[in-house]
């Protein structure tokens, strides 16, 4: 390398390198090893652009200079003079036998110096190119002696080495397979050099560095003496071209074929030529056109991903993303990045915005991860955007799978994902949320994943599951019309269009949380060779894979990340009036914040900057309107108009499940009751309201249950009385307030309990929560019920659920709706003598709290 350009390339890097920088704890990293010994660089192929580049970052930042490196002269780039008196002393007709013994003596003595130098693993593309295959191989074989030198250079001496590999893309997204070489991009790894000029004058803004973790060369030899140094080489090398293979995987992925291929690999899976079969024994079809038929619905599913649209949809949505949002922040995304690098992964998030795909696929384009190929229902497919979506990783499906040809078809797409090692990306509450909560599993894209995962021969898949929060949500008002009773617009151009006037507002950050991945290998454990032979259907599979669902929901909501909007939401429906002094909502603002500490959740910045006085979170809630403000002689009222209630209770549950434990608790502290007593009860109410809260269970809970308790008791709020809990003065109003947070859920089951026990002969789930909706507003007339933000149809549906589940109520016999259709039909379960009981237990509970 040269300490000082000349005027050309002077200007070349202040031009395009001003805005590359390596970061701190790198930088500090490198300092360290150079004061160790020598430093040697290790990149896969010869550039001298990228040499060029790695000279300019380190004299800004003070890291010494490479002496060496393999493949490429680099004295023109120095000042004219010098690069003159090099050109002229040069030798002529030096043969590569002679240059390689040059370079092996060198290498070998640098690491002796403690200098630091850089190795390409690949060289001279189109001289080894030339001199046809097996003039490759041997000029291969001589890139690997430099690497063995380095090793004999350290064999016997105490001096330390350290190889560091380098991994520098210069481009985002995937790459396509080509069908011939061409002058723009070169082979599929290696691009030509005018591919490189042209793509970093083009790309260099996104240009991303990557700096592995060093090996230690003596400790690696110490460790592997007695196998000898070439032995030794090749491990080295094997270990920087896993690494470096590892960091192309995550920022590239998959080398994305052409769609006939796709098309063929679909189409050849047994089970889809099974199904064609069957199609064609149809009366007036044929082989030929039940194959037609498979590979129409292949085009029709498929995604289309393309380098060149996501950049141009990047550059359109980043722009939009700006104008709605005032941040987008994000957690734990490294953390993805490591998995992806060695198992495919499945991105598992909540569903509460059509933004949600969109905000998530620009993260991972714009950190240099491949996008996903996301599931979208083929109402997304509207005009133009389908095509658009497509190329953006988009692949489609029908809302029902009745057609056992397609059903079929989807599933061997869905494999092909999985087996090339796309990232993929589902909903798995299927359509977006209308109440703010995670919605019961949907189990098909999880089935189709896992059993795509049992009959291939992958060591491993990860579910991430990762919470969006939003401050205000752009589909806030058509989500409580919706609530309310409104029916839902189609998507359409005029839709969009309409959509237009959302530009003009500002809806605060969004905060993406990546949870806790879930190794599908380890779950499976000892099962996965006997659910891998297991018929579809199979009892044991299925359990396996609602537990699995279960648990990537309960993970969802356990990373929600709590923001301004939704903690003081909580804070003004806990209270029986729509208005609180300031100082008292603020105070109701730092317990909510204190029972999340205690539960080690997450705040956004934000709010956790804003704690104490939350000034700015007031301000903020103040400026949307989703409160209002009033003078008082006796200090600032803020309240909400009545209008505001479900938009209220709708940013409330985005984080209702962290109070479901302790609210129940409140709810059971008011009556009174021993510590045991308290156990057994919040066990109790946690199983009957799983599905509403996906709140965890087991040691997790008993780990939670001791924690409130001993807070309460820190707060002063209940103190023991002759082997009772019981509330002292100042408790009371504390914990009708935790009881207010889930007393709206409770009352739609009370009410749909009530309803049902009404009802006689067999009725569809439609004609139940008519029912119940109905017993609702009875209740609410006579003043039994006081929360109707919580009557709508997704929680009165859960409701219904739970008896099923309970054994309360069962699918009439004949029946033939479709599972999870409004048509089903039910008539009383063999448990059903215990619902009076169960209601009873409700209106207790409801009378308390």
């Amino acid at each position: 390398m040269t300490p000082r350009f000349n005027l050309f390339f002077r200007w070349f890097a202040r031009r395009f390198f001003r805005h590359i920088s390596l970061d701190a704890a790198t930088v500090e990293r490198l300092r360290d090893l150079e004061r160790r010994g020598s430093v040697v660089y290790v990149m896969r192929y010869a550039s001298r652009l990228d040499y060029f580049l790695f000279n300019a970052l380190f004299l800004r930042e003070g890291l010494r200079l490479s002496r060496f490196a393999n493949g490429i002269r680099f004295y023109y780039y120095g000042p004219l003079w010098r690069a003159l008196r090099i050109a002229l002393r040069r030798p002529r007709g030096t043969s590569h036998e002679v240059e390689l013994a040059q370079a092996r003596a060198r290498v070998r003595a640098l690491a002796l110096e403690g200098e630091s130098y850089f190795l390409f693993l690949r060289t001279a593309r189109l001289a080894s190119w030339l001199r046809g295959r097996r003039g490759a191989v041997e000029y291969g074989k001589g890139e690997f002696d430099l690497l063995q030198e380095v090793v004999r250079g350290v064999w016997n001496s105490d001096r330390s080495v350290q190889v560091v590999p380098l991994a520098l893309f210069w481009r985002k997204g995937p790459r396509a397979r080509r069908r011939f070489l061409n002058l723009s991009y070169g082979s599929a790894t290696r691009p030509s050099d005018l591919a490189k000029v042209t793509s970093f004058l083009t790309t260099y803004r996104g240009l991303f560095v990557k700096v592995g973790e060093p090996v230690d060369l003596r400790a690696f030899v110490e460790e592997r003496r007695v196998e000898g140094a070439q032995a030794v080489a090749r491990k080295v090398r094997r270990s920087i071209l896993m690494y470096l293979y590892r960091e192309e995987k995550v920022v590239e992925g998959p080398t994305l074929e052409p769609r006939h291929k796709v098309q063929e690999a679909v189409i050849g899976d047994p089970r889809v030529q099974a199904a064609i079969r069957e199609r064609s024994l149809e009366r007036g079809r044929t082989p030929e056109r039940a194959r037609a038929e498979a590979e129409r619905m292949v085009r029709e599913i498929a995604a289309s991903m393309n380098s060149t649209f996501l950049a141009i949809l990047n550059a359109v949505v980043t722009a939009v993303m700006r104008r709605l949002f005032a941040s987008i922040e994000a957690s734990g995304l490294e953390k993805v990045a490591e998995y992806a690098k060695r198992h495919p992964i499945v991105l598992v998030p909540s569903h509460r915005s059509y933004f949600d795909f969109v905000i998530l696929s620009t993260m991972f384009y714009g950190n240099h991860l491949v996008p996903p190929h996301v599931a979208a229902r083929d109402n997304m497919a509207f005009g133009p955007f389908g095509f658009l979506w497509r190329r953006a990783g988009a692949f489609f499906m029908r809302r029902s799978f009745d057609d056992p040809l397609y059903k079929e078809v989807f599933r061997a797409y869905v494999g092909y994902l999985i087996h090339a090692g796309f990232t993929q990306e589902f909903f798995i509450e299927g359509g977006r949320s209308r109440t703010g909560k995670t919605m019961a599993p949907r189990l098909g894209m999880l089935t189709w994943n896992v059993e795509a995962f049992l009959d291939g021969t992958r060591r491993d898949l990860f579910f991430v599951p990762i919470a969006i929060t939003y401050e205000r949500l752009v589909e806030e008002g058509a989500m409580v019309g919706e609530l309310e009773g409104a029916r839902k617009r189609n998507e359409s151009i005029m839709g969009l269009v309409r959509a237009r006037k959302f530009l003009q507002r500002r809806f605060g950050s969004v905060f993406v949380n990546f949870g806790e991945p879930i190794s599908l290998a380890d779950a499976l454990g000892e099962r996965r060779a006997r659910l891998a032979a297991a018929a579809e259907g199979d009892s044991e599979k299925r359990a396996f894979i609602e537990g699995l669902g279960n648990r990537i929901a309960e993970r969802i909501n356990w990373a929600a990340v709590p923001n301004a909007t939704s903690v003081a939401a909580c804070a003004l429906l806990g209270e029986q009036s729509r208005g609180m002094f300031r100082r008292d909502l603020v105070a109701r603002m730092q317990e909510i914040v204190d029972l999340l500490r205690l539960q080690d959740v997450s705040l956004t910045p934000a709010l956790a900057r804003d704690e104490g006085e939350f000034a700015d979170s007031v301000a903020s809630l103040l400026r949307s309107d989703l409160i209002r403000t009033a003078n008082d002689p006796r200090g600032e009222i803020l309240y909400f108009e009545e209008s505001r209630r479900r938009a209220l209770d709708l940013y409330r549950n985005a984080i209702v499940h962290f109070f479901a434990a302790p609210s129940f608790l409140a709810r059971r502290l008011l009556i009174g009751a021993s510590r045991e007593e308290l156990r057994r009860e919040l066990a109790t109410w946690i199983d009957l309201f799983y599905w509403e809260f996906f709140a965890p269970r087991g040691e997790v809970v008993a780990a939670h249950f001791d924690a409130f308790l001993d807070h309460f008791e820190r707060l002063g709020r209940i103190e023991p009385c002759d082997g009772q809990l019981r509330i002292t003065e100042k408790g009371s109003p504390y914990f009708r307030f935790l009881a207010e947070q889930t007393r709206g859920v409770v009352e739609v089951y009370y009410a749909t309990f009530a309803a049902v026990l009404g009802t006689d002969g067999p009725i569809t789930v439609k004609g139940l929560q008519k029912a119940a909706r109905e017993q609702f507003e009875r209740f609410d007339l006579l003043g039994e019920v006081a929360r109707p933000e919580a009557a709508n149809p997704v929680t009165f549906a859960n409701a219904v659920d739970c008896l099923v589940r309970l054994r309360m109520l069962e699918r009439a016999p004949g029946d033939p709706g479709r599972e999870r259709s409004r048509d089903v039909a039910y008539v009383r379960g063999e448990a059903f003598d215990d619902l009076p009981a169960m209601r009873e237990r409700l209106a207790t509970a409801l009378a308390a709290g």
